[in-house]
């Protein structure tokens, strides 16, 4: 095997030892996959994949790089991994995570990690965990939450229906900095192009399955799909002016600022086309479902499930895993009922029963910075508080008279109250 040239190359080749700078860039990608093609074709299939460079790791590479790997290996290449790092590690690259044998983590804490479903059940669990992962460490503005759920539940979809294989990838990422959540998922089937070839549309090439596919409508089979799924991830993603990119067979159709462009030439397995789908959301940005979806407004089991007879909202406090007494317990729990409120816009009971202590930095993170954030009078009207204890009262009446009085004399609301521990 030939020796790149480091300043042309994002996988620095020399021998059978392939060194990573990033897995930033979707050209790390397509360089993995010429590379695993004149591996096929070499006498010399034992591969080390040195990640010691590596400091960050985007979903639209970590994605599709783990599923060719365990895709590959069955094919008699053999994969030797050196510098592993703990976050590396922690993302599954050597092996993505199947979701039955970590229903744990699938559930609580989903987000960061490669992993591989193989039903519907397992995308069930995978979509909840990260519907609720995302409501607990961002607010984010209306119809985002929504419009996500939405969209990687057809995108999951599509791959069990349509894609030839039973089984996919997927990833999801929250890029703070920027307000965006990143969500990447990918497959080893037939791909876009072989999947239309047999339906009504018959594209021509690649580029063409790749332009009829965001299109409504259009689908390989009408009996068992109604063509929804890209066509809507790729409203939604106008909608809400974010990011989307969409790789088949040799094609890319990438979706940026509402302009949409289309090209060919892009590295493809020898024995398989697959697919991925990368994009990203604002989540600072409110995403209007019924405008993106032409009318329909897909109804919230989320919201609906924390409703009553009457569509009164509850959050029960003892039922939060996360509990009541640390300021990161109270920052998940004051994240999710701002999300809720976002997407209901209806009246909140915080309740407090068999609840009988909680910490004053608890009470200050949930209770006290509500209270700033919406205002006394504005709180009141959105949140009610019920169940409380004498001993619960007064730490939330200490917590929210701290909070208001260093916002009435301009103090940083995100700075700890003075003397909570």
């Amino acid at each position: 095997m030939k020796k790149n040239n480091p300043s042309e190359a994002f996988i620095r080749q020399d021998g059978n030892e392939l060194i990573f700078d990033n897995l930033k860039s979707p050209k790390v990608v397509s360089e993995f996959v010429e590379i695993i093609n004149s591996s096929l074709n070499s006498y010399n299939k034992h591969l080390i994949l040195n990640f010691k460079g590596v400091t960050a790791a985007f979903p639209n590479v970590c994605v599709p790089i783990t599923g060719i790997i365990e895709n590959v290996s069955s094919r008699g290449i053999n994969f030797e991994f050196y510098y592993l790092s703990e976050y590396l590690k922690k993302l599954s690259i050597k092996q993505p995570l199947q979701v039955q044998d970590n229903r744990d983590l699938a559930k609580n804490a989903s987000l960061d990690k490669v992993w591989r479903f193989d039903s519907a059940d397992d995308i069930y669990m995978l979509i909840n965990s990260f519907v609720d992962e995302l409501s607990r460490i961002i607010v984010c503005e209306k119809g985002v939450l929504e419009g996500f759920e939405w969209s990687i539940n057809e995108v999951l979809d599509n791959v069990l229906q349509h894609s030839g294989k039973n089984f996919g990838y997927v990833m999801g990422q929250v890029h703070p900095t920027t307000k965006h959540f990143v969500f990447c998922v990918y497959d080893t089937g037939q791909g876009i192009y072989n999947s239309l070839l047999s339906s009504i549309h018959k594209p021509q090439n690649p580029a063409e399955a790749l332009k009829l596919a965001v299109k409504e409508g259009v689908t390989r089979d009408k009996k068992i799909g109604q063509g929804n799924g890209l066509w809507g991830l790729h409203q939604i993603v106008s909608e809400n002016t974010g990011k989307l990119s969409i790789i088949s067979g040799s094609a890319c159709y990438n979706l940026i600022n509402h302009k949409s462009t289309v090209f060919g030439n892009i590295p493809q397995l020898a024995y398989d086309n697959g697919c991925i789908v990368d994009f990203q959301i604002d989540y600072s940005k409110e995403i209007s479902i019924s405008k993106a979806l032409g009318g329909y407004e897909p109804v919230n089991f989320k919201i609906e499930s924390l409703e009553d007879n009457y569509g009164n909202i509850t959050i029960e406090l003892h039922s939060k895993e996360s509990g009541v007494g640390t300021r990161k317990s109270g920052e998940k729990i004051r994240n999710e009922l701002i999300n809720v409120y976002k997407q209901s816009n209806k009246i909140i009971t915080l309740d407090f029963e068999n609840i009988n202590i909680i910490s004053s930095s608890f009470a200050d993170e949930l209770i006290g910075k509500l209270v700033t954030e919406f205002g006394f009078y504005g709180f009141n009207n959105i949140f009610k508080l019920r169940n409380m204890n004498a001993n619960v009262q007064s730490i939330v009446q200490r917590s929210v008279a701290q909070r208001m009085m260093e916002s009435f004399n301009g103090g940083d609301s995100k700075k700890d109250v003075p003397g909570d521990k």
